[in-house]
């Protein structure tokens, strides 16, 4: 048999992540993907909600477990300064992050007619403002180095549903955004993509994941909710150098939900 050489692959070793969004289950497990590749990974809560920020601290202390060097913070996304600062100070503790995961998550599901301008403005922030401030703070820290940007977004971002009016807005902004950081970090050895996300087991409104009891299953191919693990390995691919030339994307994981009529 010919011998050949295994391509690196997944490998993210010697790399260190930022995760900001640890709202949903996506962002630990992400983290703890990383840490299993070999990158050192650092968390930060996108809202100080109580619950994130321990969802954040309950992370870091799962790649800790792993061996690998971690860190997690409290930041409010909504507030370009906090972003600023926060990762300053990740920077001089943990070390430069190479690799960003903007995962903030702010839900709303509700009529357009009876959205507040308070509500709509904090989903914007959240969910969108946020990933602006995130990407920019990082790539003032990341200088002319090399890498990876990955945003997390919805499908309600190209699919419209009812109620979805305000979120969906926020979230097919991030696909913009997307687009066009990808163009304008190419050139430097920086590669920007989104991974949209179908009905997880985790969004508002989903309800059971029985095919018998939830009406919505039924319209998935797959004929179940989407979970935490469904999206490590693409998420992975995507910082690994076998993802090196995959650039302006919007990868679907929704068990095939965009290919249904």
């Amino acid at each position: 048999m010919t011998d050949w050489e295994r391509r690196p692959g997944f490998d993210l070793t010697g790399k260190r992540a930022l995760i900001v969004g640890c709202a949903n289950p996506a962002g630990a497990a992400i983290a703890l993907a990383f840490a299993e590749a070999g990158a050192d990974v650092a968390l930060a809560s996108a809202t100080l909600d109580g619950d994130e920020v321990m969802a954040a601290k309950r992370a870091s202390k799962a790649v800790e477990k792993l061996g690998l060097k971690t860190f997690s913070q409290g930041w409010d996304v909504t507030l370009p300064t906090n972003v600023t600062v926060g990762l300053r100070q990740l920077v001089k503790e943990f070390g430069r992050p190479d690799i960003l995961v903007y995962n903030a998550d702010g839900p709303l599901l509700k009529e357009s007619t009876k959205v507040t301008d308070a509500e709509f403005g904090n989903t914007l922030q959240v969910n969108l403002a946020g990933a602006f401030y995130s990407a920019r703070s990082f790539m003032r820290e990341l200088g002319d180095g090399e890498g990876r940007i990955i945003i997390l977004t919805s499908i309600l971002g190209e699919r419209g549903v009812e109620l979805g009016t305000a979120y969906g807005a926020a979230r097919g902004g991030l696909v913009g955004l997307m687009a066009n950081l990808s163009q304008e970090l190419g050139p430097r050895r920086v590669t920007v993509n989104c991974i949209s996300m179908g009905w997880m087991e985790w969004s508002a409104g989903a309800g059971p994941d029985d095919i018998g009891a939830n009406r919505l299953v039924r319209f998935i191919p797959l004929k179940r909710l989407g979970k935490a693990d469904d999206v490590t390995g693409l998420a992975t691919l995507l910082a690994s150098d076998g993802g090196a030339y995959l650039n302006g994307q919007v990868f679907h994981v929704d068990g095939g939900v965009m290919g249904h009529l």
